[in-house]
């Protein structure tokens, strides 16, 4: 047995674990950070910002979730000929993805039309009965490139 090589394996060991708990903490921090500077730059309509070489700036992501329960909104899709997104149950990522295609053509909409994109605009450009069955958050996060 090569006891140097033992020795190094349990070092790296120790230092993965080290690193991994470090970087738990980072983690947490960076959403706490996070929970507070979405707020400051949608309050401040700054999308992006450039600090020490990296580009932090805002992402939108968009989530369908039901308004009620799961049943309304299977319902609602079988009836508005959305079938595919249904089996016993439906596909919360295919929902997502529908909702998202719905919800590029309501921005543009908005834009052409000069109004505000909301998550009210999306919704309402769901297929009825869907759109009364489904809740659509806008979720907003921090994300930064190098710059």
């Amino acid at each position: 047995m090569n006891i140097e090589q033992l020795k190094e394996f349990v070092c790296l060991e120790t230092r993965k674990r080290e690193l991994d708990s470090e970087l738990k903490a980072i983690a947490a921090r960076i959403d706490d950070l996070e929970q507070a500077l979405v707020p400051q730059f949608l309050a401040d309509g700054v999308a992006s910002m450039k600090v020490d070489g990296r580009t932090v700036y805002i992402a939108q992501d968009i989530h369908a979730s039901p308004l009620n329960d799961r049943a309304e909104v299977i319902s609602a899709l079988k009836t508005s000929e959305l079938g595919q997104y249904v089996s016993e149950n439906y596909n919360t990522q295919s929902l997502k993805a529908f909702v998202r295609e719905v919800a590029e053509e309501a921005r543009l909409r908005c834009q052409q039309q000069n109004r505000l994109f909301t998550e009210e605009e999306v919704r309402t450009a769901l297929p009825s009965p869907l759109c009364d069955a489904v809740k659509v958050s806008f979720v907003h996060s921090l994300r930064s490139r190098k710059a």
